[in-house]
C-alpha cells in the first residue's frame, strides 16, 4: 500500500515533461464536513454508570494541498495531494438522559487519482483515494486508555464529485466514503465492544491553476 502511495505522489512530477496543452498544475484549499459511523454500543457497566455510546455530529474541517491534470482523449485524469484535518463526534449517553460529546481528531495526508470526464463547463470525476493517518487525537481514551481509531496509518476510499471551471479558476463538490474498516474493538470496564468507524466527507474545493 505505501509502495502505491509513492507511485501516485510520483505522478505529480512524471507529466512534467509532456505538452503544457495535456498537462497543468495547481494549487487548491477547502472545507470539509465529516463525520464517523459506529455501531451503536449500549448498556455499558463500567461500575460506576450505564450508558450507551452512539453517532454524533459531524464536524468542519480544512484541507490545502496541489493539484494536477492530464489530458487523455476526451478524458483527464487528476491526480492530486493534499493536508487534511477532519474528525467527527461520538455522544455518551449516560443512563438518565445526560449526554457528554467525545471528540475525535485526525490529521492525514490524502492522495485522490480522480478520471473525468468535461462536459462543457462543467466537470464529473471518480476514484480511490489513498489517505496516509500523520496524527489522532479521541476523546474515547477516557472510556478505553489504549483505544486507537486508525489501527492503520494508511486507509484507503472514493471521491465523486462534480465540478466546474471559470479561465484558471476551479470550484469541486465531492463525497468521500471509506474502503477501510477502521478500528477493532474498544475494551470498557473489561469487556470488550465491536467499534466500526467509517469517516465519511463532503469536500468543496477551490483551485487555482497556473
Amino acid at each position: 500500500m505505501k509502495k502505491l502511495f509513492l507511485v501516485l505522489v510520483a505522478s505529480f512530477f512524471i507529466f512534467q515533461v509532456t505538452d503544457a496543452q495535456m498537462f497543468k498544475y495547481g494549487i487548491k484549499a477547502g472545507i470539509g464536513f465529516s463525520s464517523l459511523k459506529i455501531e451503536d454500543i449500549t448498556g455499558i457497566d463500567d461500575g460506576n454508570s450505564v450508558y450507551d455510546l452512539i453517532t454524533g455530529d459531524g464536524v468542519t474541517g480544512y484541507h490545502v494541498g496541489v493539484q494536477t491534470r492530464i489530458k487523455i482523449a476526451m478524458l483527464y485524469i487528476q491526480p492530486e495531494v493534499y493536508f487534511n484535518a477532519g474528525g467527527g463526534t461520538v455522544d455518551q449517553v449516560v443512563a438518565g438522559g445526560a449526554t457528554e460529546v467525545m471528540n475525535i481528531k485526525f490529521s492525514r495526508i490524502d492522495v485522490p487519482l480522480l478520471v473525468g470526464v468535461k462536459l462543457g463547463p462543467i466537470r464529473l470525476n471518480a476514484g480511490p483515494v489513498g489517505s496516509y493517518v500523520l496524527s489522532e487525537t479521541n476523546d474515547l481514551t477516557e472510556l478505553s486508555p489504549d483505544f486507537e481509531l486508525f489501527t492503520s496509518a494508511m486507509t484507503w476510499g472514493f471521491q465523486a464529485g462534480i465540478g466546474v471551471g471559470l479561465s484558471k479558476l476551479s470550484l469541486d463538490a465531492r463525497y468521500e466514503g471509506s474502503l477501510s474498516e477502521l478500528g477493532e474493538s474498544l475494551s470498557i470496564g473489561g469487556s470488550d465492544f465491536a467499534l466500526d468507524a467509517r469517516p465519511s466527507q463532503w469536500i468543496i474545493s477551490l483551485g487555482v491553476w497556473f
